[in-house]
């Protein structure tokens, strides 16, 4: 019994440890979102927000102030030319921003899954695309 008490207990803190560990990553990007936003059907409030990336498609997002984080798991994107620096791209459906794009450079950048987005004659759909600042970004 003191077993499986043990096994549960160092897995409980290897899963909250987790955030932490991505702190010490190379990348970090640091935005002020201006607007309220989803990440999956998570709600953000608008402010200050630190994302980290992880080992493989971990990324942690983690608000400056307040409690609100999350873990999401991203595909990398390669593009020859990409028009800017690093920023978020959030698609905007049905009154909602959601997070879709994370660019750590003109070159690299992420995917983030989400809801599929729905035909534009139904839904009112843009693009939105917020500056971020880079400082461990190659």
């Amino acid at each position: 019994m003191k077993s499986v008490s043990s096994v549960s207990c160092a897995i409980l803190v290897l899963v909250l440890m987790a955030p932490l560990r991505a702190e010490n990553g190379l990348q970090r990007l640091s935005v002020e979102v201006p607007f309220d936003f989803m990440v999956k059907q998570v709600m953000f409030p608008s402010g200050k927000y630190l994302i980290t990336f992880g080992d493989g498609q971990t990324i942690y997002l983690r608000a400056r102030h307040g409690r609100e984080s999350i873990s999401i798991s991203a595909e990398r994107i390669l593009t020859e030319s990409h028009s800017r620096s690093a920023h978020l791209v959030f698609a905007e459906q049905n009154g909602h921003f959601h997070l879709r794009e994370l660019w750590m450079n003109s070159t690299m950048g992420r995917e983030v899954a989400g809801p599929p987005l729905v035909a534009v004659r139904t839904i009112r759909a843009a693009r939105v695309e917020v500056p971020a600042n880079c400082t461990t970004c190659q």
